[in-house]
C-alpha cells in the first residue's frame, strides 16, 4: 500500500488531463457514490475507476491497492451486517437473541455501503498517482482560490503517508533484528508489541516536521506574492472531459428519479 499518494510517471491521456479535471473526475466519481445506493450504479463507479487506471497504464501497479481496498470493504461488511435488524431474517447468530442476525435487507445495505466505500477509497489513490503534488497546489491556490497556507498543508500530509509507511517499515525491520517479536497470532500480544513501534516514529517525525519548518524558513516561505512557472489551462480534451462528466451526473440524476435505477 506504499503506493496510495505516490505519483507514478506515464504517457498517458490521464497523466496530460488538467489536474482539475482529474480532482472533477474525483469529486464526480464520489458524489454520485453517495447519492446512489444501486448496486450496480456502485459497481459501474468501481470499475470506471479501474478503467481510468487502466487508461492511466498504471493497472498492475493499482491492483495491491484495490486488493487492500477490497479486503477492508469486505471487513467492514461484516461489522456492518449484523447490526441492521431491517427485513426478514435468514440466518441468526447466536438463538435467542435478536440483536445478531442476518437479514435479507442487512445484506443489501452493507453491500451497498462496502462498494460506495470501495469507490471513495479507489478514486483518491487514482488521482494521486496521476497528479504531480506541485500541481495539485497549484490549480487549488490558482484555479480554485483556496489559500495557499491551507493547500500546501493538505498536500504535504499526502506527501508524507507513504514517507511515514516506509520509515514504519525500516523501524520494524530493525527491531525484528533485534529478536523483537512481531509474529504472535495473539491479538493482545501482538499489539502491546507494536506499541514500542511509536516512539520511534514519533520522534523521526518531529525530526522531519521539523526540518521541512526550517527549509520552508530559508526559502521565504509565506514572503510576499507568489508566481508560477507553469500554466495550467484547460484544454479541448479538458472541456470535454468536463462537459461529458457533468451531463452524465445530470443523466444519472434523472434516470433516478424517473425510477430506472431504484
Amino acid at each position: 500500500m506504499s503506493i496510495v499518494a505516490n505519483y507514478l510517471n506515464r504517457d498517458s491521456l490521464v497523466h496530460r488531463l488538467n489536474p482539475l479535471t482529474k480532482l472533477l473526475w474525483s469529486l464526480w466519481v464520489m458524489g454520485l457514490s453517495f447519492l446512489f445506493g444501486d448496486l450496480w450504479v456502485l459497481t459501474g463507479l468501481f470499475f470506471s475507476v479501474v478503467g481510468v487506471a487502466l487508461i492511466a497504464r498504471m493497472l498492475r501497479e493499482m491492483l495491491p491497492v484495490f486488493k487492500g481496498i477490497f479486503f477492508f470493504a469486505l471487513f467492514f461488511w461484516v461489522f456492518q451486517v449484523f447490526f441492521i435488524s431491517e427485513g426478514q431474517p435468514l440466518l441468526t447468530l447466536i438463538p435467542g437473541n435478536p440483536g445478531l442476525r442476518i437479514t435479507d435487507r442487512g445484506i443489501f445495505i452493507a453491500t451497498a455501503m462496502g462498494f460506495r466505500l470501495m469507490v471513495i477509497a479507489s478514486s483518491f489513490p487514482v488521482l494521486l498517482a496521476t497528479t504531480q503534488v506541485k500541481d495539485m497546489v497549484v490549480v487549488l491556490v490558482e484555479k480554485l482560490k483556496i489559500p495557499y497556507n491551507y493547500a500546501f498543508m493538505f498536500i504535504t500530509s499526502l506527501r508524507f503517508i507513504p514517507t511515514f509507511m516506509n520509515e514504519m517499515e525500516q523501524i520494524i525491520q530493525a527491531q525484528c533484528s533485534r529478536a523483537h517479536r512481531l509474529d504472535s497470532r495473539n491479538f493482545v500480544t501482538r499489539f502491546f508489541s507494536i506499541c514500542p513501534l511509536a516512539i520511534p516514529l514519533m520522534i523521526t517525525s518531529v525530526k522531519k516536521a521539523e526540518q521541512m519548518a526550517i527549509s520552508m524558513e530559508t526559502r521565504g516561505f509565506g514572503i510576499g506574492k507568489r508566481t508560477y512557472l507553469h500554466r495550467h489551462d484547460f484544454s479541448r480534451t479538458d472541456w470535454l472531459v468536463s462537459i461529458g462528466l457533468v451531463l452524465l451526473a445530470f443523466s444519472v440524476v434523472i434516470m433516478n428519479q424517473m425510477g430506472i435505477l431504484n
